[in-house]
């Protein structure tokens, strides 16, 4: 019984361990993909480094559903607060 108690909770922890994993994962990945249109629209990535997650997907929707300009890089810097 204690065995079992024992590969449960070792079996639980490691499943959150995964799950985080993973949300590093495809957290790094916004943030890299946040980067690249940064650098494309010329605004400063240190900005994003105050962004939340859901800022940074909200620019990255706005970037992927426009064409590179004025009118992206004004949205984007309103979501920044410039």
């Amino acid at each position: 019984m204690k065995a079992t108690i024992f590969a449960l909770a070792a079996a639980v922890s490691l499943g959150g361990f995964a799950s985080g994993a993973y949300a590093m994962t495809e957290f790094d990945m916004v943030q890299d993909t946040l980067k690249m249109f940064l650098i494309e629209l010329k605004i400063p990535t240190e900005k994003m480094d105050d962004l939340t997650l859901a800022q940074m997907r909200e620019i990255i929707t706005i970037v992927d559903s426009h064409e590179m300009g004025d009118a992206a890089r004004a949205q984007v810097l309103k979501i920044i607060g410039e």
